[in-house]
């Protein structure tokens, strides 16, 4: 039976920079675009891989989609909260990409739109779909950080989990060349480990103060990712404390 990789997750937790590795790397897939729904590609004559973020929300009909013609995998991008609510995109420079509640719409055409979910109802999903049980042995849930620090064991952690063969390098990515589309907004850039913990500029304070006072639940996932043992680490931050030593 052909195969189809999921790529989905968390909003700017990564998807774009693994999809590109993916790209240049994956050996025996087809791979189109930088961002199309599963069900759009699933169609498609042998092994598959899509990106989408919010391809989370449609689990189930993917999973429909797929049943008798293709084995599903998945790979889950996650991130730091924190590192989330304090991500921009290039589009709209004048605000935060995503909150807890809600995150950004931007359309080729049009004023960008908060009508997207937000981390707690992405992560409450995705929650749903590893509890579902319906894909025991091809889940893998992938850290962002991970896949920045240490991008060959991230790889050799995907072949050998979900049987997968490379012709690349993860690592050396950004230095074979693919042709640009729509939202491919990482470009071919190298690894950058910088911008692990942006959260913690000083500039950043009033939006992670605010976030955290409006929706304490975002402990919970900072917890339960394993980012932060409890909750402690806010009442320091309110008073002052854990801040970068530079912008």
């Amino acid at each position: 039976m052909h195969r189809h990789l999921l790529v989905t997750g968390h909003n700017r937790a990564g998807s774009t920079l693994l999809y590109s590795m993916l790209q240049r790397s994956l050996s025996g897939f087809n791979i189109p675009g930088p961002e199309f729904p599963a069900r759009a590609v699933l169609h498609m004559p042998g092994n598959t891989c899509s990106r989408r973020g919010y391809d989370i929300f449609d689990f189930d009909k993917i999973v429909r989609a797929a049943e008798g013609r293709k084995r599903l995998d998945m790979v889950v991008m996650l991130r730091d909260p924190r590192d989330i609510l304090t991500s921009y995109d290039p589009r709209m420079p004048e605000d935060y990409a995503c909150a807890a509640d809600k995150s950004y719409f931007v359309a080729s055409q049009g004023k960008p739109e908060q009508i997207l979910p937000g981390i707690l109802q992405t992560h409450e999903q995705i929650e749903k779909v590893i509890a579902s049980g319906q894909l025991p042995d091809g889940v893998v849930m992938l850290k962002y950080e991970h896949l920045v620090e240490n991008p060959r064991r991230i790889q050799n952690l995907l072949s050998a989990g979900l049987e997968l063969s490379f012709s690349g390098d993860f690592g050396d990515f950004h230095k074979r060349e693919i042709a640009s589309h729509g939202s491919d907004l990482m470009g071919t850039r190298a690894l950058d480990t910088s911008r692990i913990e942006k959260w913690r500029a000083p500039h950043h304070r009033d939006r992670i103060i605010d976030q955290f006072t409006r929706f304490p639940a975002l402990n919970d996932i900072l917890v339960s990712l394993g980012y932060e043992e409890d909750a402690s680490w806010f009442e320091a931050f309110k008073n002052g404390g854990d801040l970068a030593l530079t912008a």
